[in-house]
Order: structure tokens, then sequence, then C-alpha cells
């Protein structure tokens, strides 16, 4: 009985090993205007003109093939004071059901464009300060979101 219990014991401790060396490394990510981390896989919200885009950069010296489960490659939220959800990009859409993949070379950018005024007009949502959560669905970021704690929209 024993012997069975360190055989258990040594195979429980080896498959934590390999789920620990499995992981991957990826930066923090940055809110709207935050500095760009070196040498990770980092997202961060840029806006100009009022138009938003996520962007992920690549800041390792190698190739990064982004995963993707759909057609979808992010989502966002917009939350009211109570942290209640007021709009999901996705809750209107749908997208095809397909693996898929990006990849961003060493030491460059992907850009994807946020539509939110259309999105936020065309639904109606009501002028205000919310919360604004934007994450990229690719499998290596694990659902890490990037933040806007005042994002002011004017209705239009």
């Amino acid at each position: 009985m024993a012997k069975k219990l360190q055989v258990l014991l040594g195979l429980l401790m080896l498959t934590f090993l390999l789920i620990a060396c499995g992981s991957t490394e990826q930066g923090e990510t940055s809110g709207e205007g935050g500095e760009e981390m070196t040498n990770e896989l980092t997202q961060q919200l840029q806006e100009q003109d009022g138009e938003y885009t996520l962007v992920i950069t690549n800041g390792t010296d190698e190739d990064v093939t982004l995963s993707f489960t759909s057609g979808q490659l992010f989502e966002y939220q917009l939350l009211d004071d109570a942290g209640e959800t007021v709009y999901t990009y996705s809750m209107n859409k749908m997208f095809t059901q397909a693996l898929t993949e990006q990849t961003v070379a060493a030491g460059d950018t992907w850009e994807l464009p946020l539509e939110l005024s259309t999105d936020l007009a065309a639904m109606s949502v009501p002028e205000g300060t919310y919360q604004l959560d934007v994450w990229s669905l690719a499998e290596q970021f694990d659902g890490e979101k990037v933040t806007i704690e005042n994002f002011e929209w004017s209705g239009q």
C-alpha cells in the first residue's frame, strides 16, 4: 500500500511540474496610455480622436502565433457605477465557430480597431460615465482585461 502511495505522489508531483513548465509568460496588461512592456506579449488600449484600438505588441525575439477558438478576436463590456453590464460587444453579433490564428512578428504590433461609437449608438446606450473593459480572446491572454475606469460616452 505504501509503495502505491509513493508512486501516486510521484505522479502527482510530476504533473504539477509539467504544468508549471508548460505555462506561457506574458506581460501585464496596461490601460490607456500605459507603458509598453518589453520582452513580453502585451495588450493595451489606445485612443485617438475618440476612436479606440486594442493593440497587441509582441515584445519578444520570436514570432508569436495567437490562437482563437472562433472568428471573434476581442470582447468588451461597459459597466455602470453599480458594476452591472450595460453593453457587451458580442451580445448582438454572431461569429464563425472555427479555430483561427494570427501571427505577430517579433517586435511588431497588431491593431484591432473597436467600433465603440457605432456599436453604442446602435444599441442606444445612454450617455454617461462607465467602466470599459476590453480584452483579446487569444488563448495566450487567458481573459486578462485592459480597463478604463472613467470612460465617457456622449450618447451619440
